[in-house]
């Protein structure tokens, strides 16, 4: 009896469909939603660039048990609509287990309850202070891979505001999760160490022209100011802004402004601005060093901070895929990465560290001064 021929293409088809499923499956996808574009992208572009090296690296060392990773970017264009965009098709198109990002954490913020609704946790390269609340429903889906903003701020005020003879701040904010919350921080520590806030100003991150704020800020007279925002244009328009007007204040930066980009837009006006974050890549420590060969050896130059936060979030992302037994799920990771501590195959200074009561991942050991000086990051050492 001879077989039809609908049946034979039948068959075919089953085979080809099969062979396409144990394909999909050699691979491991993880989702990548970064600031490509918008006022974010100085962060997102050099997170999804370094994101990528380390990936190729892993599977040209064999990848992960075996299984070839598949990083599947997405561009949230600094916009947290966008970022609940992403992460669902990521998770619902794409099939993803994992999720770095986003770049901003009104971003994260956005995504994280789509992620908890599918069972995707998200490491987040934010310091932005709401993200890891336990009042959060999405808690338990998500990770950080930056410092955040409780221990950053506390290092700012601590490190360059709370010195003698400093008895008053003025504050410059970003109008975001990341600002606002940063500045909440900054002026409940002040409170209680009896530094009165002389001003707090918000600006939009894509503000061009910072002028009045920065008037604002000089008739206040402060002792010393704070300038609380993650986007290099938007705190290097305040800085120019400043010295235009006249501020003779010392201007303390966020940890986010450790990084080329703001030293390139604040031009002369950057000399003389303290920084407290993680890293220095004009005075690199040997692991940043590593870190740093590997980007260069892809054809990157290494900018600033971003490439370490998202090293660490992707590295912690494929630890935790590597302690998995059986098949892989975003469950199985979430609970693998709850295991992740003490861990220190990462490019920074510190040790990652998560349990099943935080998610904070990244601490004060990671941290350093840096000085602007000439258009370069000094290191500050005691």
């Amino acid at each position: 009896m001879r077989t039809p021929k609908y049946a034979i293409l039948a068959a075919a088809l089953a085979v080809g469909l099969v062979s396409g499923s144990a394909f999909a499956q050699a691979k491991i996808k993880i989702g990548a939603i970064y600031s490509l574009s918008g006022p974010a992208a100085p962060f997102g572009v050099p997170e999804r660039d370094t994101a990528e090296i380390l990936a190729a690296k892993f599977n040209k060392e064999g990848g992960i048990k075996g299984q070839q990773i598949e990083l599947v970017v997405c561009d949230d264009m600094t916009n947290p609509t966008e970022a609940a965009r992403c992460a669902t098709k990521l998770i619902r198109q794409d099939g993803v287990v994992a999720i770095v990002g986003s770049t901003t954490g009104s971003g994260t913020l956005a995504l994280a309850p789509i992620a908890m609704s599918n069972k995707v946790p998200v490491v987040a390269p934010v310091g932005t202070i709401p993200v890891t609340s336990k009042e959060n429903a999405f808690w338990p889906w998500v990770f950080r891979s930056a410092p955040t903003d409780t221990i950053i701020i506390g290092a700012i005020m601590e490190r360059g505001v709370f010195k003698p003879k400093r008895q008053t701040i003025a504050i410059l904010y970003q109008e975001d999760a990341y600002g606002e919350a940063g500045m909440k921080q900054a002026a409940a520590l002040s409170k209680d160490k009896n530094v009165q806030i002389v001003a707090s100003v918000a600006a939009p991150l894509n503000a061009i022209d910072l002028t009045a704020a920065a008037t604002n800020i000089r008739n206040a007279n402060p002792d010393v100011v704070l300038l609380q925002t993650s986007a290099p244009a938007l705190g290097a328009t305040f800085v120019r802004a400043a010295r235009q007007v006249g501020i003779k204040a010392p201007i303390i930066g966020s940890g986010s402004l450790n990084q080329r980009p703001f030293i390139d837009a604040a031009g002369p006006a950057g000399d003389g601005i303290l920084v407290v974050s993680m890293g220095n890549w004009d005075d690199p420590s040997e692991k940043q060093k590593e870190l740093g060969k590997i980007i260069v050896a892809a054809g990157k130059t290494p900018k600033g901070y971003a490439e370490l936060i998202g090293s660490t979030g992707v590295l912690g992302v494929f630890e935790a895929i590597r302690r998995t037994d059986g098949p892989i799920t975003g469950q199985k990771i979430r609970d693998q990465l709850e295991t992740i501590c003490n861990f220190e195959k990462t490019y920074m200074d510190g040790k990652l560290c998560y349990s099943k009561d935080q998610h904070e991942g990244v601490f004060e050991d990671t941290l350093i001064t840096v000085e602007i000086k000439n258009g370069k990051f000094r290191t500050v050492r005691d």
